[in-house]
C-alpha cells in the first residue's frame, strides 16, 4: 500500500511542473510581448504627432496631406529605425485622410511587430503578432484677413491720410463683415452710408477738435463736429437729412434721418436706431500682421528682343516670352505666349489697339515701368497671370480688362481703373503656386501695394458697366477713392488701405463670405486622438 502512495508523488509533481512552465512561459514571452507593444504604440504615438505638428504649417489640408505622410516615414526611419509605406494594406503605414469639406486631416499610423518567444516554441509558436496604432488630427481655420472686414483704414488721423469718407450719394453695402477705422467715419451729405448685414462697424478715433459724446444706451459715441479740422470719431454733415450708418440684419430699401442737428447736446439720436447697430468705439487700436511679398522674378538666360516690331497688322502679331525694351502696340490684335516677359528699367507696356491675349504670363518690371492700357483697345485677357511693377502704374483707362486669376504687385506706384475703362472683371487666385498659372501669385491677393508704397489707388469716372473685382486689395500706406460715376459690385472683394474715400454717385457692394479673400488659415489644433 505504500509503495503504491510513493508513486503518487510523482504524477503530482509532473503536473505542477507543467503549470510551473506554463506560468513561466507566459511571465517570458508576455513581458516581452507587452514590452515591444509598448515600445511600438510610443513609436506610433511620436510619429503620427511629428506628421501632425509638421503638416500644420500648410494653409490648407490639400497640401498638409503629402507634407504629413513625408513627415511620418521620415521620423520613423531616423528617430526609431522603422520603415513605413503610405500603404492601406502594409503591416507598417501612414494614411492620412482629409475630411468632406477639408477642415480637418486625420493621419493613421501603424506598426506590426513579430516577437520571437521563448517557452512558447514547446507549443509551436516561434513568434507572436502584434498591431498598435496611433491617430493624429488637425483641424484647418479660414480666418479672413483684416478680420473679414470689406472695409479697413489703417491711417490714424482723419484728414488727408485716415478715416472712412462718403460724400455725395456715395454707399457702401457690405454682405458677412464689417467696417474698421484706425481713426474717423465721416459722412458728408445725403444720402450716403454705410450699410451692412450684421457685420460690426468699429472706429478708434476720439479725439480732435470739437469733439463731443454722445450715449446712445450703453455706447459712448464720439462725434466729431462737421467742417471742423483734425476731428475724429463720427462726423455728420449738418446738411445731412437722409443717413443711416448701422449695421441690419437686411440691408433697408429706404434710409432713415441721421444728422448732426439730431446729436447735438440736448438732443437726441434717432429713436429708430438701437444701440446695438450703431459703431462702436474701440480703445485700443487694431493692428494687421503683414501679408507675404510676391518674390522678384529671375531674368537670367531669357532672350533678349529689344523693342518689337508692332505697327500695324492685318494678321495678329505673337511674342514670345523673353526680356523686352518696352512694348508699343500698334493697330493689330496682340496675342503674348504663356511664360515670363522681363521688362528693362526704363521701359514701359502700352496695349493701345484692338485685342490682347496674355494668358499664363508673367510681367516682371525689372526697373522703373509701367502697364498702360489704353486708347483703341477693345478687351484685354490675363487669365493665370501676374504683373510684378517695381517702381510704375498699373492703368487701364479703356477698354475691358480681364484676368482670372491674377495678382497685381506694385512696390512703389499707384492703380487706376480710369473713366473709359469697361465692365472690368478681375479675380484673385486660389493658390500661390504654378497650379494657378505660371506663378508666382499671392493667394486670395488681387492687389498688392506694398506697405511702404505711398501711391494710391483709384477707380475714376465710372460708367454702366460695373467692375467686378473679387479679392484682397492691400494697400496700407495708399490712399483710396472711389469717384465719380463709378459702380464697382463684387461677389467678395475687400478693400484695406490708410484712407478710404467714396464721392459722387460712387457705390460699392462687398461680399466677404465667398472664400475668396486672403486668409491667415491653416492649422487651429493639432491633437492626439488614440
Amino acid at each position: 500500500m505504500k509503495t503504491i502512495e510513493k508513486g503518487q508523488i510523482i504524477v503530482v509533481l509532473a503536473v505542477a511542473l507543467v503549470a510551473i512552465l506554463g506560468i513561466t512561459a507566459l511571465a517570458v514571452d508576455g513581458s516581452m510581448i507587452y514590452a515591444e507593444r509598448r515600445n511600438d504604440q510610443t513609436t506610433a504615438d511620436s510619429t503620427a504627432l511629428s506628421a501632425a505638428q509638421t503638416a500644420s504649417a500648410n494653409a490648407t489640408c490639400a497640401t498638409a496631406r503629402p507634407a504629413a505622410i513625408t513627415q511620418a516615414i521620415a521620423y520613423a526611419s531616423a528617430q526609431e529605425g522603422m520603415a513605413l509605406v503610405n500603404d492601406s494594406t502594409s503591416p507598417n503605414r501612414v494614411e492620412a485622410t482629409c475630411n468632406a469639406d477639408n477642415t480637418k486631416l486625420t493621419i493613421k499610423v501603424v506598426i506590426t511587430s513579430n516577437t520571437p518567444t521563448t517557452f512558447a516554441k514547446l507549443v509551436s509558436r516561434n513568434q507572436l503578432t502584434t498591431k498598435v496604432e496611433s491617430t493624429s488630427q488637425i483641424t484647418f481655420g479660414s480666418n479672413i484677413f483684416a478680420s473679414g472686414d470689406g472695409f479697413w483704414a489703417t491711417g490714424t488721423t482723419c484728414d488727408a491720410n485716415g478715416g472712412i469718407w462718403l460724400s455725395g450719394t456715395s454707399k457702401v453695402y457690405i454682405h458677412g463683415g464689417g467696417v474698421y477705422s484706425s481713426s474717423c467715419i465721416s459722412v458728408r451729405s445725403a444720402p450716403g452710408g454705410i450699410f451692412t448685414d450684421g457685420g460690426p462697424i468699429n472706429y478708434t478715433g476720439s479725439t480732435g477738435n470739437g469733439m463731443r459724446t454722445l450715449t446712445v444706451g450703453s455706447k459712448t459715441e464720439y462725434i466729431g463736429t462737421p467742417g471742423t479740422s483734425g476731428t475724429n470719431g463720427l462726423i455728420f454733415s449738418k446738411n445731412t437729412t437722409s443717413f443711416m450708418l448701422a449695421n441690419q440684419t437686411t440691408f433697408p430699401t429706404a434710409t432713415y434721418q441721421l444728422s448732426d442737428g439730431m446729436i447735438q447736446a440736448g438732443l437726441y439720436a434717432n429713436p429708430l436706431f438701437a444701440d446695438v447697430q450703431w459703431p462702436t468705439y474701440q480703445p485700443a487700436l487694431s493692428v494687421l500682421p503683414t501679408i507675404p511679398v510676391m518674390p522678384t522674378q529671375p531674368c537670367t538666360g531669357l532672350v533678349d528682343y529689344g523693342t518689337p516690331d508692332l505697327s500695324y497688322s492685318a494678321t495678329p502679331r505673337t511674342l514670345n516670352p523673353g526680356i523686352y525694351t518696352k512694348m508699343d502696340q500698334g493697330y493689330t490684335n496682340l496675342v503674348l505666349n504663356p511664360g515670363v516677359y522681363c521688362i528693362k528699367a526704363g521701359g514701359s507696356l502700352n496695349f493701345n489697339q484692338l485685342n490682347v491675349t496674355a494668358n499664363n504670363t508673367i510681367i516682371y518690371f525689372m526697373g522703373a515701368g509701367s502697364f498702360n492700357v489704353g486708347s483703341g483697345i477693345n478687351t484685354m485677357t490675363m487669365d493665370s497671370s501676374s504683373i510684378y511693377l517695381t517702381n510704375g502704374n498699373f492703368d487701364v483707362s479703356n477698354g475691358t480688362f480681364n484676368a482670372n486669376p491674377i495678382t497685381i504687385y506694385i512696390k512703389q506706384g499707384s492703380f487706376y481703373l480710369r473713366n473709359g475703362a469697361y465692365g472690368a472683371t478681375m479675380k484673385a487666385p486660389t493658390c500661390s503656386d504654378s497650379s494657378c498659372g505660371v506663378g508666382p501669385a499671392i493667394k486670395g491677393v488681387l492687389v498688392y501695394m506694398d506697405p511702404a508704397n505711398t501711391g494710391t489707388f483709384n477707380i475714376l469716372n465710372g460708367n454702366s458697366s460695373a467692375h467686378k473685382l473679387y479679392g484682397t486689395i492691400f494697400a496700407p500706406n495708399a490712399l483710396a477713392y472711389i469717384d465719380g460715376a463709378t459702380y464697382t459690385y463684387s461677389t467678395d472683394v475687400q478693400f484695406i488701405a490708410k484712407r478710404i474715400e467714396l464721392s459722387g454717385s460712387a457705390g460699392i457692394t462687398l461680399n466677404t463670405t465667398a472664400g475668396n479673400l486672403y486668409t491667415t488659415g491653416g492649422a487651429g489644433a493639432v491633437e492626439l486622438l488614440k
